[in-house]
C-alpha cells in the first residue's frame, strides 16, 4: 500500500487509521504546535521528503492551516495525495479543492468511511505517480493548444455520445495520457456511463472558482485506465444549469492547453452551451442517423450555425450513423438535405446499446467489429495511422 503520513499529534486517530487499514507502516508525525510561527512552505517540503503518498492533515490543526500546507505540498509534489481532518465550511471547501486537498474526514469517523477515504486518496496518487505528470508535461511541450472536436446532434438517441466516446479512447490508444474528453451534456450526460466511471469531481466543482487554473483542473478531471482523461458532467440537472459559458470556455481552453486532443460530447440541439463550445472548435463532427427528423433536424442546425456565422475556419466533418437503414431515403437524399457529403458511415449494430449499458467501449471490447472500424476511420480524419491525412480519406470508403 502507498506510504501514509498522519500530520497529527492525536494518538486516538491514529489508532482509528490503523484499525480500519490494519496499517502496520509508520503513520503519525507531528509535535504539538508545529505549525505554528513556522514556515509552511518549508513545513510542506518535509512531509513530502518522508516519501509518503498520502499526508492527512490533522486533527489538532486549523482547517485554514491545514488547507495552506495541503496548498504548497501540491506545488511541490502534485502528485501526493492531501486528506484534511476536520470541519468545512463551503468556502473553505472552495479553498481545499483549489489547494488540491483529495478529501475531507471527520476526525469521529466510522472504520468504513476512513477506509474509502484513504483509500481513494492512495489509489489516486498510484495513478498520478504512473503517468498524470509526465504525460501532462510531454504533452504541453510538444503542442501548445491541442486540436478540438466537437461532436453535435440535432436530436438526443443519434448515437453522438457512443461516437464521442469511443473516438476519445481510440485517440487515446494512439496518443495515451494526450487525449481527453469533456461531457458538456450538462443535464443528462452520460459519458460518465458508457465509460464506467466513478468520477469525485465533475466541472460543476468549479462553478464559484475565481477561475478554472491547470491545478484545480487537474483536480476535477477523471483518469480511466491511464490512458484517457475526463471532465465529466454533474449528476445533477440542478447544477449544470448554472455551469456558465464562460466556464465552458475556460475549460475547453485549460484542456486543449494540456492535451493533444480535446473531443466535446455536446448536448443535442443547439443550447448557448454548445454554441461555446463550437466557437472554441477546430473541428465539428456533425452526427445524425437515417430518420427525416434527425436529417431535418440537422439541417436546421447547420443553417443555424451559417447564419451565426459560426463556420467559417471550421473543419466539417458529416457521421451517419445507422447508415443500413431501409427507410425509404437515401444517402444521397441526406447529403443533398444537409449540405454536406457523408465523411463516415456506421452501420446498425445491437453491440452499441448493450456496450453504452456496459461501459465498454466498441473499440476496446470488438475492435474488428464493423461499428468500431468505422470509429476508427473518423479517429484517422485527425491522427492518420500512415501520417497523411490523404491516407485517411482512401480508407474511408474502403469496405
Amino acid at each position: 500500500m502507498t506510504r501514509i503520513l498522519l500530520a497529527t499529534n492525536s494518538e486516538q486517530f491514529e489508532r482509528s487509521v490503523r484499525d480500519a487499514l490494519e496499517y502496520e507502516g509508520g503513520l503519525r508525525w507531528w509535535d504539538d504546535d508545529l505549525a505554528a510561527g513556522v514556515d509552511l512552505e518549508a513545513l510542506a517540503k518535509e512531509l513530502t521528503s518522508t516519501g509518503a503518498g498520502v499526508i492527512s492533515i490533522g486533527p489538532g490543526v486549523r482547517p485554514e492551516t491545514a488547507i495552506e500546507i495541503a496548498d504548497h505540498v501540491d506545488k511541490i509534489h502534485p502528485e501526493v495525495s492531501v486528506i484534511v481532518v476536520g470541519a468545512l465550511n463551503a468556502k473553505l471547501w472552495e479553498r481545499a479543492l483549489r489547494a488540491g486537498v483529495r478529501d475531507v474526514v471527520s476526525h469521529k469517523a466510522d472504520a468504513d468511511e476512513i477506509r474509502q477515504v484513504f483509500w481513494r486518496a492512495a489509489e489516486a496518487t498510484i495513478l498520478a505517480r504512473a503517468n498524470l505528470m509526465p504525460d501532462v508535461a510531454d504533452s504541453v511541450k510538444k503542442a501548445a493548444r491541442g486540436r478540438v472536436i466537437s461532436v453535435v446532434a440535432p436530436k438526443g438517441g443519434s448515437g453522438k455520445t457512443a461516437l464521442s466516446v469511443n473516438l476519445a479512447v481510440a485517440l487515446a490508444q494512439r496518443h495515451p495520457g494526450k487525449a481527453s474528453i469533456l461531457d458538456l451534456d450538462l443535464l443528462f450526460g452520460d459519458v460518465t456511463n458508457a465509460l464506467l466511471l466513478n468520477p469525485e469531481h465533475s466541472i460543476a466543482d468549479a462553478i464559484d472558482a475565481p477561475q478554472l487554473d491547470p491545478t484545480l483542473l487537474k483536480v476535477l478531471l477523471t483518469r480511466r485506465q491511464r490512458d484517457l482523461f475526463v471532465l465529466t458532467a454533474p449528476d445533477s440537472p440542478a447544477l449544470g444549469e448554472m455551469v456558465t459559458n464562460d466556464l465552458v470556455s475556460s475549460a475547453i481552453d485549460g484542456l486543449c492547453s494540456q492535451f493533444e486532443y480535446v473531443v466535446v460530447d455536446t448536448a443535442a440541439g443547439l443550447s448557448e452551451v454548445t454554441l461555446a463550445a463550437i466557437e472554441k472548435s477546430d473541428d465539428i463532427i456533425f452526427i445524425c442517423d437515417m430518420s427525416v427528423a434527425a436529417v431535418r433536424g440537422l439541417h436546421k442546425v447547420m443553417s443555424a450555425l451559417h447564419t451565426l456565422e459560426m463556420l467559417r475556419e471550421k473543419k466539417r466533418h458529416f457521421v451517419l450513423n445507422r447508415a443500413d437503414s431501409k427507410v425509404g431515403i437515401s444517402i444521397s437524399d441526406v447529403e443533398s438535405s444537409v449540405g454536406m457529403p457523408v465523411s463516415v458511415r456506421i452501420p446498425s449494430s445491437r453491440l452499441v446499446p448493450r456496450s453504452m449499458n456496459e461501459g465498454t467501449p466498441l473499440v476496446e471490447s470488438a475492435p474488428k467489429s464493423p461499428v468500431a472500424r468505422s470509429v476508427i476511420e473518423v479517429a484517422d480524419i485527425f491522427s492518420p495511422v500512415d501520417g497523411s491525412a490523404q491516407g485517411a480519406k482512401a480508407r474511408r470508403w474502403r469496405q
